[in-house]
C-alpha cells in the first residue's frame, strides 16, 4: 500500500481536487495503519496513543484542518472500533499472540478501559493545545506576511506582494482548467507627480498617494487587487475580467481620478493619470512579459498626452 501511494503521487493530474483529497488518504492510511498494528501486536497502551495522536496533530502546520479532521478519522475508527469490539468479546485483542497471552482476560480488559478513557483525555487536551498554538503561530505569521507584502504608506501591496498575488491567481486559475481566460494587468502613473511634491512638498505627495488606492477601490471589485508598484505607479491585477471591460473599468477610475479633489492643508490638490493595460492568456502567462507589455502600453500614454488608457492586448 505505501508503494502504491508512492507511484499515485507522481501519477495523479495537480488539480485542486486532488491536493486536498489526496493528503486525506495518506494521513488516513498512515494513522490507521500505526494504529492496526499495535492493536494486532498487543501495544495499544496510553503512550502509543498519545504518540499517534500528536505525530498527526503535527500536520496542522502542514495542511487545512479539515484534511487533519477526514485524515484522522481512519484512525479514530481503528482504535475506539476494535477496543469496543474486544471488550464485547467479539474480536481477540493481540490476535498476532494468540493463543498464547501474557494477561488474563479481565486484566487485559481493564487496560483497554484504561487506554480508552486516557487516550481520550489526553487526545482532547493534545487537540486544545495544537489548536490554542496554532491560532497564536498562524496570528504572528499573518502579522509577519503583512509587514513583508504591504507598503507602509498607502496599506496596499507593494511589488513583491504583487508578484505573489499574480503567481497565486496563475495557479489557481491553471489548476481550474480556465488556461484560455485572459489575466489582465494594469499599470497607472499619476501625472506630472513631480509638480506636486514641488509645490505642496512631501507631505502633500505623501496625501495624493495614500488617496489614490481609496479612489480606485471605488469602481473595482473587491476581488481585484490593488498595489504600489513603486514611486508614484499602480498596478492593478483583475480577475475574471475581460480585456474589454478591464478596459472599461480603467477609464472609470481615470475619469475618477480626475474629478476627484484632494484635500491637504488648505489646498485642493488635482492630478491625473496615464493608464497602460495588458492581458495574456493564462496558459503562457509570464509575470515579466506581462508587466512588460504593461509597460509600453503606459508608454503609449503618457506619449498620447497623457491622463489615458492605453493597451497591448494578446489576440
Amino acid at each position: 500500500m505505501p508503494w502504491s501511494l508512492y507511484v499515485i503521487s507522481y501519477r495523479i493530474p495537480e488539480n485542486q481536487t486532488t491536493l486536498y483529497y489526496f493528503p486525506i488518504l495518506c494521513l488516513g492510511f498512515y494513522s490507521s495503519s500505526l494504529m492496526s498494528i499495535g492493536y494486532f501486536l498487543g501495544q495499544m497502551t496510553v503512550l502509543t496513543g498519545v504518540f499517534t495522536i500528536g505525530s498527526i496533530f503535527t500536520g496542522l502546520l502542514l495542511f487545512k484542518r479539515s484534511i487533519i479532521f477526514w485524515g484522522t478519522i481512519p484512525c479514530l475508527v481503528v482504535f475506539y472500533g476494535g477496543s469496543l469490539l474486544t471488550l464485547r468479546n467479539i474480536i481477540p485483542y493481540a490476535p498476532v499472540f494468540q493463543p498464547y497471552t501474557f494477561t488474563s482476560a479481565e486484566f487485559q480488559n481493564f487496560m483497554l478501559i484504561n487506554n480508552l478513557i486516557g487516550s481520550t483525555i489526553i487526545g482532547v487536551l493534545l487537540a486544545i493545545l495544537f489548536n490554542t498554538f496554532l491560532g497564536r503561530w498562524m496570528i504572528r505569521e499573518e502579522h509577519q506576511q503583512q509587514l513583508i507584502l504591504l507598503d507602509p504608506l498607502t496599506q496596499t501591496l507593494n511589488r513583491r506582494g504583487l508578484s505573489i498575488k499574480f503567481n497565486q491567481l496563475v495557479n489557481q486559475k491553471q489548476l481550474a482548467g480556465q488556461n484560455k481566460e485572459h489575466i489582465c494587468l494594469a499599470l497607472l502613473d499619476l501625472d506630472w507627480f513631480k509638480q506636486v511634491n514641488d509645490r505642496y512638498g512631501h507631505d502633500g505627495g505623501d496625501q495624493v498617494l495614500k488617496q489614490i488606492p481609496k479612489i480606485l477601490q471605488k469602481n473595482l471589485r473587491s476581488e481585484d487587487i490593488i498595489g504600489r508598484f513603486g514611486g508614484e505607479e499602480f498596478m492593478i491585477i483583475f480577475s475574471n475580467t475581460s480585456p474589454q471591460i478591464a478596459q472599461n473599468v480603467l477609464e472609470r477610475c481615470r475619469i475618477a481620478i480626475e474629478q476627484h479633489r484632494i484635500a491637504y492643508a488648505e489646498h485642493e490638490i488635482q492630478i491625473t493619470a496615464s493608464f497602460g493595460l495588458s492581458a495574456l492568456y493564462i496558459y503562457h502567462a509570464d509575470q515579466h512579459e506581462l508587466i512588460q507589455r504593461t509597460d509600453a502600453a503606459l508608454y503609449k500614454a503618457k506619449q498620447s498626452g497623457r491622463n489615458n488608457v492605453q493597451q497591448d492586448i494578446e489576440s
